[in-house]
């Protein structure tokens, strides 16, 4: 889970997150206006305890 200064929230499983290659420029999960910011992220566990 991702949130931003201005309150916007994302959940997403990892699995759902591509694998990149290192000739890549990476993976975008979340996009933030100029000046918005990522301020916290958190870990959370699946239904069965994962």
């Amino acid at each position: 889970m991702l949130v931003t200064d201005a309150g916007k929230l994302i959940r997403t499983p990892v699995a759902g997150i591509r694998i990149a290659g290192r000739t890549t420029q990476g993976v975008i999960v979340l996009n933030t206006a100029e000046d918005e910011r990522v301020v916290s992220v958190e870990r959370l566990s699946g239904e069965d305890g994962e």
